[in-house]
């Protein structure tokens, strides 16, 4: 439950040396303010992070993986009818314009970086477990390199800390974990705690309704498929193999890595969706599977 002993991990906060500068690096790289969960809880093990995002960065610096990125979040909304406008609601609790626009914003980073994140688990797990993570479809053509850094428009990002939120902080965050089965929440529903107001009526009329519903389970299916064969196309391995992740890890540390990328996959998956949809309850279909960020 999210109210209680946080999950392991290395928040950004607590990293140093080799691990800060990855965590410093995969921000730059994939341009977003926020190290993803997976990551954070995958660097308690010896070296694997660090190597993992070494063999992943070529492939992330450039312009193809931000088309596959834009390609995954269009498929991200769900093919069901739109959700309510939460505003009205919202106004009753007194949420005005100004937070409406803070919680945009938030949303905007969110969305433009959950796509990437996705298309690296899901290269990690692939690699992980003996599958092709990249190189296998001779590609000739040379991809532009994009810029480092987040825009200069991208709100930064505050994750609230569920050991420091008050109660009604930490019932919706058990409310968040609770409905999808995770072990946790994510960091974009810890992004979204610093608006209590707009989590709630996002649980009750944006997510609650569609959340593990047949169609919000055969979106996930078709991400996860969509990603896979984005990775296969990457120009050079963008995840460790068993036998490169055995040289930075004990035996025991590759076993819980290959449990915890199959976790975080799913995980990366509902949350993708979520913040999607969320997106779409303010600023309707077209937004939602669009980025203000990506490169055009």
């Amino acid at each position: 439950m999210s109210a209680g002993p946080k999950f392991p991990q290395v928040e950004y906060s607590e990293s140093s040396g080799a691990l800060r500068r990855c965590y410093d690096d995969m921000q730059s790289v994939l341009r977003v303010p926020w190290v993803m969960f997976a990551a954070r809880s995958l660097a308690v093990f010896g070296g694997f992070v660090p190597a993992a995002w070494q063999a992943a960065a070529p492939v992330f610096r450039t312009d193809r993986l931000e088309r596959a990125a834009d390609d995954l979040r269009a498929l991200a909304v769900l093919p069901v009818a739109d959700p309510p406008d939460p505003r009205p609601r919202l106004a009753e609790l007194g949420f005005d314009e100004a937070g409406i626009g803070q919680v945009r914003r938030a949303l905007d980073a969110l969305n433009y970086g959950n796509v990437k994140y996705l298309l690296l688990i899901t290269a990690w797990c692939e690699g992980i477990q003996g599958r092709s993570s990249g190189g296998t479809t001779p590609d000739r053509s040379e991809p532009a390199t994009l810029p480092a850094g987040p825009p200069e428009s991208m709100a930064a990002l505050h994750l609230v800390d569920p050991r420091d939120a008050d109660e009604r902080v930490r019932r919706l965050l058990t409310r968040v974990t609770d409905l999808h089965l995770h072990h946790g929440p994510s960091s974009d529903f810890r992004v979204l705690a610093g608006w209590p107001d707009f989590l709630e009526v996002a649980l009750d009329d944006v997510l609650g309704p569609v959340v593990r519903s047949a169609p919000y389970e055969t979106t996930a299916l078709a991400l996860l498929e969509r990603a896979r064969s984005h990775v296969r196309r990457f120009p050079a391995p963008a995840g460790l193999s068993p036998e490169q992740a055995l040289a930075v890890c004990t035996e025991t540390e590759v076993a819980a890595i290959t449990g915890l990328l199959f976790l975080f996959q799913r995980f990366i998956l509902d949350v993708t969706i979520d913040m999607v949809r969320c997106t779409q309850s303010l600023d309707g279909r077209d937004a939602a599977a669009s980025s203000p960020f990506s490169a055009r």
